[in-house]
């Protein structure tokens, strides 16, 4: 399987319109019909409103002038008592009716401001002048009454002119609100025709909504199962890349195990053939010049002290054979075992560098296998190498701990603390290669920076991950 194998649908597939012109053309016309119908039934409801108001008007104008009527009606049944039997509370009537009626006569007047018509006003103009005119006889005929001028007030209502008045009143009302009457069912008839015109109105949209949603429903349906055909699509590509990925990388993780495991049998070859080779040379070259050098200490003396420096030069040769040894392959590790060999390395490397440092390993370190404790040796190495390059550390913290089924190692520094982008940058190799060797080994590698300043690495690796193929190993006899 390759990658172009699970590439995804050509862009012009992708790029399909999903509503063909058959069905956007209905939709959008719908949605215009929509449109018009509740625009025609927004025009109604104000019709509507304004039939309302206007019976609200009639209602109120006929109310008012009823209340008018009623009221100079108890102003003049006030007047009657008052004058037949002089009493003053017989005037009750009059007295409360007075200040009433002059506010009726306001709110008719304020009602046919806004909604009557010249002829109304008119008419309301005739019979404020009636109710005036009817409130004058009213107050003369009282007032005479109050004089003790009975026969006059008597006189005055016998001419008529009262009556006549009130009869002219009840004849202006009664116009008055036989128009009032006119525009209320007039009103009423457009009230039920606009009720109609907007029942139907939302029938009309109602039915249009419904089918409008019956055809989305059918597009989403539409849209859903194209949509879940191209889920389905896109997740069976996802799963076919998630395995090809799987298989590479742990092709990948298998060819970086198997280098490591070749590179430390290389570096275990080349320090036995540097022990067992050059090193039987050095010794052999260095045993004939002493055997010269003995021989010429007093017959030549310049060519013994010229021996003598040559022995010097061997035995720095041999030094530094030594120590190519152990960083090719510590023999400490195999022959001491991986706590000795990484006190060795942190004072070796710590002390060098005047970095002072603390280490605590268990007591027996014997179930370790060889590729765990190779890996954790050179994780250290790495680890103090940067530490001691970029940290700028005064005291570095390793702890090696063994349990039945695990094997942690933790470093600790007090420096400046790992760059947060280094955790992850995929040019830092030295922290690439120490979670590689970990994560070859099924274990787990994390790296902190302390809130306080510092760094941790923190490696757990299960015991049962040393079962793989061990590097080769130095003879026990390789020269210390």
């Amino acid at each position: 399987m390759s990658i172009r194998d699970c590439a995804l649908p050509p862009r012009d597939a992708l790029l399909k319109p999903v509503l063909p012109l058959k069905i956007v053309a209905p939709l959008v016309l719908g949605i215009i019909a929509s449109l018009a119908i509740a625009l025609y039934a927004e025009f109604g409801f104000r019709r509507l409103e304004a039939a309302n108001r206007q019976v609200a008007v009639a209602l109120e104008m006929q109310a008012a002038l009823f209340e008018l009527l009623t009221l100079i009606v108890d102003a003049e049944t006030g007047q009657r008592g008052y004058l037949l039997t002089g009493r003053e509370e017989y005037l009750q009537p009059y007295s409360s009716a007075a200040p009433k009626i002059e506010n009726a006569m306001n709110r008719a007047r304020e009602l046919l401001v806004g909604q009557g018509t010249l002829d109304q006003r008119n008419a309301l103009s005739r019979i404020n002048a009636l109710v005036g005119k009817k409130m004058a006889e009213l107050e003369s005929t009282i007032a005479l009454r109050q004089q003790g001028d009975q026969a006059t007030a008597q006189a005055l209502i016998d001419t008529g002119i009262g009556r006549r008045t009130m009869d002219s009143i009840r004849a202006e009302v009664g116009g008055l609100t036989a128009t009032h009457k006119r525009q209320l069912d007039e009103a009423t008839r457009r009230w039920a025709s606009d009720v109609d015109y907007a029942r139907l109105s939302m029938e009309a949209i109602t039915g249009l909504t419904v089918l409008l949603l019956v055809i989305v429903w059918l597009l989403m349906r539409r849209d859903a199962k194209y949509r879940e055909d191209r889920r389905q699509s896109m997740q069976e590509d996802k799963e076919r890349l998630e395995v090809l990925i799987e298989e590479r990388t742990a092709a990948l993780s298998e060819l970086s195990n198997y280098l490591q495991v070749v590179r430390e049998e290389e570096k275990s070859k080349l320090a036995r053939d540097l022990h067992d080779e050059l090193g039987g040379i050095m010794v052999s070259a260095k045993m004939d010049v002493g055997w010269v050098e003995k021989r010429l200490k007093t017959s030549d003396p310049e060519a013994s002290a010229k021996l003598s420096r040559a022995q010097q030069a061997l035995d720095d040769g041999v030094q530094i054979k030594r120590r190519i040894i152990e960083e090719l392959r510590p023999t400490l590790l195999d022959n001491l075992g991986l706590s000795a060999a990484l006190e060795w390395q942190v004072h070796e490397i710590c002390d060098a560098a005047g970095l002072k440092s603390t280490i605590e390993t268990p007591s027996d370190d014997s179930a370790i296998p060889p590729p765990v404790a190779i890996a954790l040796y050179r994780i250290l190495q790495e680890a103090l190498t940067n530490i001691i390059k970029y940290a700028h550390a005064k005291h570095v913290q390793v702890d090696l701990g063994v349990s039945a089924d695990n094997v942690s190692l933790v470093i600790e520094d007090d420096g400046v603390g790992i760059p947060h982008k280094a955790q992850t940058d995929k040019l830092s190799h030295g922290i690439a290669g120490m979670r590689q060797r970990v994560r070859a080994l099924h274990g787990e590698f994390s790296i902190e920076r302390a809130a306080d300043g510092g760094t941790m690495i923190e490696v757990n690796i299960p015991l049962g991950a040393g079962a793989g193929p061990e590097t080769a190993k130095v003879p026990d006899s390789v020269d210390r």
